[in-house]
């Protein structure tokens, strides 16, 4: 694929540029507080407390597909919107919100009859309220992305996610048990929202075009759909779990799960959340879109390849160390996960949202969940090690391929094209891999058991040779590294593009 005209590209890379610093501040700053909340919370409440909360987060995320019905990603996605029809968009979300507070108060009996756990009845009427707060902050939100207002994001979300734990380990260490989880989740919806409204200057009118809303609704009624059936998808193991095999084992697969989650979700957020507005603006022109998205996931990669391979590594010190005990459970089934999260790292849903082609979404992910859902029936016979099995089966044998040939389709990029792109960065992620290995076999076999020698020591080894061979070999991802970063006006960043051209190898 041949390279698009340059001054166009390096007008879209400026602007996304600053944006994807400030997300990325904001994904390292999230990223702390939720080691830090692992490190305390999680050692203070056991699984017993997250499997619980795990239950009633099953629902509160079905319903969350509902929130916007599809519109924030509507408002980013279109050329153009007008005050009208955000205003109108406004008061639908406001409405399902409290709609939603309802079907979930009035559900929490059955729910908790399902899952044979009585208390989940006050938690999910408590956590109720989060439908309509998160519903409140949607348009405010979506102006900003649309905007790429990163900088105000990045700190609303920072406020939000600090007040949130302060709250979870106040409340943990008062002996609230569960409840400091519930009260956290409410204060960071609530805080989220309030923030975006303070850096948004729009204000929604009363008026009301029942046609403005009209005019959303393919687009935002089949990306509302794909969020249904993902939902599905991504927590049948949850559900199936937590029914047959109860929360304590829940609270372990999810703990494990969302080690895996956590990541990806954080890492690939700060370069996708800049790059949707931007392939939206381009959406019409395949081959700039396709060159901007292998140059987005060469970057994702960059970190996302060595830090879900370096997890699945030292995953035993790791739950060991910084969990405890009461969570030696995860391990196996995050070594398991492992692989599928750093496949799974690579976004690609952004691209048929940019196209506006949410309906092919919604259809390819029918496919995935009736896979997954019948291996997760069949896994649980062998306990929470055989659904994890039963995920990573499925997806690395049936869906992986697939997962990425369908939406290249809408973009005319060959996979082969793709893999060449990122081939040089899996090569060094994998030596990496292979060394951390074989230096935890050899801490064992000279008796070294002590558990935070073995997790710093590997992950410092590890990070060492991963940024030492990026400076010898000099991937291409190096260079698209240079390119973006000497976009950027900001001094610090600047000085770490000097640092890198002076670290280059004197034959280049």
């Amino acid at each position: 694929m041949a390279s698009p005209n340059p001054t166009a590209e390096t007008t879209l890379t400026r602007r996304a540029v600053s944006g994807t610093a400030w997300s990325a501040t904001s994904t390292v700053g999230r990223q702390i507080l939720t080691l830090a909340s692992v490190a305390t919370v999680a050692r203070l409440l056991g699984p017993a407390a997250y499997g619980i909360m795990g239950m009633a987060s099953l629902p509160i995320v079905f319903i969350l597909n509902f929130r916007d019905l599809g519109t924030g990603s509507a408002i980013v996605q279109r050329l153009s919107v007008s005050s009208r029809l955000l205003s109108s968009l406004f008061w639908v979300n406001f409405s399902v919100g409290i709609a939603m507070a309802l079907v979930v108060i009035a559900a929490s009996p059955l729910i908790a009859a399902f899952f044979h756990t009585p208390e989940l009845i006050p938690i999910l009427s408590t956590l109720s309220l989060s439908f309509w707060f998160a519903s409140c902050g949607i348009v405010p939100n979506s102006i900003l992305i649309r905007e790429m207002r990163f900088k105000s994001i990045a700190l609303a979300d920072i406020g939000s996610g600090l007040a949130s734990y302060l709250i979870a380990l106040g409340f943990a260490y008062s002996g609230f048990g569960v409840w400091s989880l519930v009260f956290a989740s409410l204060t960071g919806s609530f805080t989220a929202t309030l923030l975006y409204w303070l850096a948004c200057p729009w204000r929604p009118s009363r008026e009301f075009d029942a046609e403005e809303v009209k005019s959303v609704t393919s687009f935002s009624l089949h990306l509302s759909g794909f969020g249904i059936v993902n939902y599905f998808a991504r927590n049948a193991d949850n559900i199936i779990v937590g029914r047959v095999l109860g929360q304590s084992q829940l609270g372990n697969y999810q703990m494990a799960y969302n080690l895996m989650l956590q990541p990806i979700q954080n890492i690939s957020s700060v370069i996708a959340q800049v790059t949707l507005p931007a392939f939206a603006k381009i959406q019409q022109d395949n081959e700039r879109f396709g060159h901007a998205y292998i140059r987005s996931c060469m970057m994702i990669a960059l970190i996302t390849f060595p830090v879900m391979a370096g997890l699945g590594v030292v995953a035993d010190p790791l739950i060991r160390a910084v969990l405890g005990p009461k969570w030696i459970g995860a391990i196996l089934i995050f070594q398991i996960l492992a692989p599928v999260g750093f496949l799974q790292s690579i976004p690609v849903g952004q691209i048929y949202v940019a196209k506006g082609r949410t309906d092919w979404l919604f259809r390819w992910a029918l496919v995935n969940t009736t896979l997954f859902v019948v291996a997760f029936l069949i896994g649980v016979r062998f306990g929470t090690v055989g659904v994890a099995s039963a995920y990573c089966i499925v997806y690395l044998g049936l869906l992986m391929v697939p997962s990425f040939v369908v939406p290249f389709r809408l973009i005319g990029l060959k996979i082969s094209e793709f893999a060449y792109a990122l081939l040089p960065q899996v090569l060094i992620t994998a030596a990496m891999a292979l060394l951390c290995v074989l230096w935890l076999h050899g801490l064992h076999a000279v008796g070294a058991t002590n558990n935070w020698l073995r997790l710093l020591s590997t992950a410092l080894l590890g990070a060492f040779f991963y940024i030492a061979a990026l400076m010898i070999i000099r991937p291409p991802v190096m260079r698209v590294m240079e390119e973006v970063i000497g976009h950027s006006s900001n001094p610090s960043v600047l000085r770490i593009l000097t640092s890198l051209r002076i670290l280059r190898p004197a034959t280049q």
